[in-house]
């Protein structure tokens, strides 16, 4: 059999394999496994095994460097949301009962079970699946307004405090490691351009009109999964980020990845473009999905969720590449300029849109 090792960015060898028999699967050998997925955070694997297909996934310990918060808040969610007959990823628990296993190295390891008969989207989406998208992602939203205390563990605190991620932005442009500044001037200017923009939803929290809820903060078309015969969203999935937040994040994350015609590292800028279709169709289906949650402050701000985050997600890429690269995977140098450069169009796009 396939010895599957690989290496993590440490250099640390791992046979996922053997990791994978850290989990009560029931499954003895033989595996099938294989990379899957392109996110830019973890390392993922499908297993294919006699007892079933599951998701097996190295946590990444840089950006998630607590396993034990993170995979806390991940078990109660995801038992809430079974609770309330919602469908949600199945963890899968160690040898001795616990959720994830670390392996010699020190990294940690999850283990989900697949669902049959689901895929992402691919491309740019339909109205339908931008709108089932967006149902989901406010019926989640939703079901998680009574969670049980205690409060969610903040697994990257400050992950959308916007004005903070100016103060980091303005630190990497003032500290310039890596002597990148000078080549991204335009994408500097545009930044500094709408900074104004940064401080709106944290301050209308702080002021109470927009309430703390339970957010994904990763809300993505890619991080839904649709059912291959009905078309509808069977699950939201990439739940590390699932804390508290505001939900007006995850519609403009929504509005971002959705109503692009084209990919955020798509470097031919005459292919990106706004979909206003899909807009509509991801606020009527994310309306429904909230019910009545919604402040009447919330839903003011709702049509400029989109280009606030688009312009937060430029500017934490524009920081990423003048630090050096150390939170988002790459495949080349400049890569994140060009997801910065790319952002930096589509919020001119989303706000000549009105």
């Amino acid at each position: 059999m396939k010895s599957h090792r690989v290496k993590d960015p440490r250099g640390q060898v791992t046979n996922p394999v053997e990791i994978l028999a850290q989990f009560a699967t029931g499954a003895p050998p033989p595996v099938q496994l294989s990379p899957l997925g392109s996110g830019h955070i973890n390392d993922t694997y499908l297993a294919g095994t006699d007892a079933g297909c599951f998701i097996l996934q190295r946590i990444n310990g840089a950006i998630f460097p607590d396993a034990a918060t993170l995979m806390d808040n991940f078990s109660r969610v995801t038992t809430h949301l079974r609770s309330k007959g919602v469908t949600t990823l199945e963890l899968i628990p160690t040898l001795d009962g616990v959720s994830f296993h670390r392996d010699t190295g020190g990294d940690a390891w999850r283990l989900v079970r697949h669902l049959e008969n689901t895929r992402s989207a691919t491309g740019p989406p339909t109205p339908q699946q931008a709108h089932c998208a967006a149902e989901a992602y406010g019926v989640f939203a939703r079901h998680l307004c009574d969670l049980p205390q205690p409060r969610l563990h903040e697994i990257i605190p400050g992950f959308h405090d916007t004005p903070r991620r100016l103060l980091d932005f303005l630190a990497a442009l003032e500290a310039d490691p890596e002597n990148r500044a000078d080549g991204a001037r335009d994408e500097i200017d545009a930044v500094l351009g709408n900074r104004d923009w940064c401080p709106v939803i944290a301050e209308a929290m702080a002021e109470g009109s927009v309430p703390e809820r339970i957010a994904h903060n990763d809300a993505k078309l890619d991080n839904v999964l649709f059912d291959t015969g009905t078309g509808k969203v069977a699950c939201v999935i990439d739940l590390d980020t699932v804390m508290p937040g505001s939900i007006l994040h995850d519609f403009g994350d929504l509005v971002r990845s959705a109503a692009a015609t084209a990919a955020e590292d798509e470097t031919d800028l005459n292919r990106v473009a706004v979909d206003q279709r899909i807009i509509d169709c991801l606020t009527e289906g994310f309306l429904r999905g909230c019910g009545e949650i919604l402040t009447a402050r919330e839903r003011e701000l709702l049509p400029l969720a989109g280009k606030f985050v688009t312009h937060e997600q430029a500017m934490r890429f524009l920081t990423d590449y003048l630090r050096g690269d150390p939170y988002y995977k790459i495949t080349h140098t400049g890569h994140n300029l060009e997801r910065a450069r790319n952002q930096l169009h589509l919020l001119e796009l989303l706000a000549d849109a009105g």
